[in-house]
């Protein structure tokens, strides 16, 4: 070494000189902890035994190449090369060569890396985003899930597949026994736990605490943490995951400390997933229960309107046509004939509950197909469509809208009609779009609606009006509601009723 610089000594790499035979003459200190070998002990060696090619072999032949013909060429960097140390096991290394004369002999400053810590980053590095992609795939196939039981056998399996966590399984929570059910397992955790138990806010677990508290939980040595449920158990490490309110994830193994922070990233990415998974499972059947539910509702409905249509009217009819016969021949008996008046009221009144009961069963139907309505045209033909007596239509800004023109119109025609019979007939009514464009208005100058009915205005039966059916406002808010809209009362400027019909698309957006 005394022939060579002796900064050598104060790099931080390991450095060999090698003469042109691809013999080692020295090395620096720091030979020894990247090589195994005191420098001295190299002095001698053939560099070919201690750096060789993984792949062919042949970094030795190029050595020699180099040592021959010392011209810049690229060569270290293009090989992955390795070191054989003298306790016979090998470490990658990278090695960069520079040429330099000495006595009129061509010498190489070997410079060489220790590469085992950038390999071993790399190596996690693509062990992550090889992770994060099977997550990214289990995913997708989980949201493809209808089925909750299946959802969680999917969950345990791509833990012990992708995860390579053996022991693992997932409970779910019985809401009605307040506890945490074992349901899927690993074959693994199976062969170390047993039968696996039941965790119940009443009891001691670890599971438990992390169910109630919704945090994960990384416990490097289950026998010494207090909580856990079984001071036997087999299973020394454990990474447990709350599933929200649907249960918990137990990820375990049998030696201490088997977690890390990187575990356990990726545990929680795959706990959310399986969570939210869960949520839309349950939001789909409480959908298929509710639409089960439309479904029997409206066959009733249709029962209903059958039985009001056929086993109602028809004697409603003939009991009207009987009536007319009675007073055509009671002409002349005055006294009689306020009797007669009196049934007419009562039949008259039958008949209207009979239409508004239809036109109430068939506001159930859905509204499939829709069309462009200007509101001002809209107002004058319901208009012309109500007995108004004496009473004025104001038409303030038009609105073009897509609604379902004939139930829109029931509705309009409805709350007319309601504004005469409470406002009497000289009642102001006046119908626009709403100052914001999001719908539009109905408003009277009559007495208004008492504030005691003023939240159950749109129930069925509900009237202020002795000879009212109480189906009116019923009936708009169903045609409100089968658009889509929102439909509520106010107090009009004239201290008169304000309904406004809110969330109404218009023709322009759509068309």
């Amino acid at each position: 070494m005394e022939r060579f610089p002796e900064a050598l000594d104060g790099l931080p790499d390991a450095i060999v000189i090698v003469d042109a035979d691809g013999r080692i003459r020295a090395g620096n200190g720091r030979v020894e902890p990247v090589l195994g070998y005191v420098p001295r002990e190299l002095e001698g060696t053939d560099i070919e035994r201690l750096l060789y090619d993984p792949d062919d072999g042949s970094a030795g032949e190029q050595l020699h190449r180099y040592v021959a013909d010392p011209e810049p060429r690229s060569m270290a960097a293009s090989l992955d090369l390795s070191v054989r140390r003298e306790d016979g096991t090998t470490v990658p290394v990278t090695v960069s060569l520079g040429p330099f004369e000495q006595d009129g002999e061509t010498h190489l400053v070997v410079t060489i890396v220790d590469v085992r810590a950038e390999r071993a980053e790399q190596a996690e590095l693509h062990r992550r985003t090889e992770v994060l992609e099977a997550l990214h795939e289990a995913t997708q196939d989980l949201l493809k899930t209808t089925d909750r039981e299946v959802a969680a056998r999917a969950a345990v399996e791509y833990i012990e597949e992708v995860l390579g966590h053996s022991i693992a399984a997932l409970w779910l929570y019985d809401e009605d026994r307040d506890c945490l059910d074992p349901v899927v397992w690993t074959d693994a955790a199976a062969e170390v736990v047993g039968p696996h138990p039941t965790f119940c806010a009443d009891g001691t677990s670890i599971s438990w605490e992390v169910f109630d508290s919704g945090e994960p939980a990384v416990v490097a040595d289950t026998h010494t943490d207090p909580d856990r449920h079984n001071p036997d158990s087999p299973i020394r490490s454990e990474l447990v995951l709350p599933l929200g309110r649907y249960g918990v994830i137990n990820v375990g193994a049998t030696e201490p400390g088997a977690f890390d922070n990187s575990d356990l990233a990726i545990a929680r990415l795959w706990a959310a997933t399986v969570t939210m998974v869960f949520m839309r499972i349950e939001r789909e059947r409480q959908l298929r229960a509710r639409e089960t539910e439309i479904a029997r509702e409206r066959d009733r409905l249709e029962e209903f309107a059958s039985l009001v249509s056929h086993d109602l009217r028809n004697p409603l009819n003939v009991a009207v046509g009987n009536l007319d016969m009675v007073r055509e021949r009671l002409e002349t008996d005055h006294s009689e004939m306020v009797e007669i008046d009196a049934v007419a009221r009562s039949l008259d009144r039958m008949s209207a509950l009979v239409d508004d009961m239809l036109t109430l069963a068939k506001q159930g139907t859905a509204i499939d197909e829709t069309e462009p309505v200007t509101l001002s045209e809209l107002a004058e033909t319901c208009w012309a469509g109500v007995d108004t007596a004496e009473a004025a239509l104001v038409v303030g800004a038009d609105l073009r809208l897509r609604a379902d023109r004939s139930r829109l119109r029931q509705a309009v025609e409805n709350l007319f009609a309601n504004a005469v019979a409470h406002g009497g007939a000289l009642v102001r009514v006046e119908i626009g779009a709403l100052a914001d464009g999001t719908g539009f208005y109905v408003a009277d100058d009559g007495p208004g609606i008492p504030d005691d009915l003023r939240d159950e205005v749109f129930d069925a039966g509900i009237s202020t009006d002795p000879d009212g059916t109480g189906f009116g406002l019923k009936i708009v808010a169903e045609v409100a509601d089968a658009h889509g809209w929102s439909v509520s009362v106010a107090d009009a400027d004239g201290g008169g009723a304000r309904f406004e019909f809110r969330g109404v698309d218009t023709a322009e957006t759509l068309d």
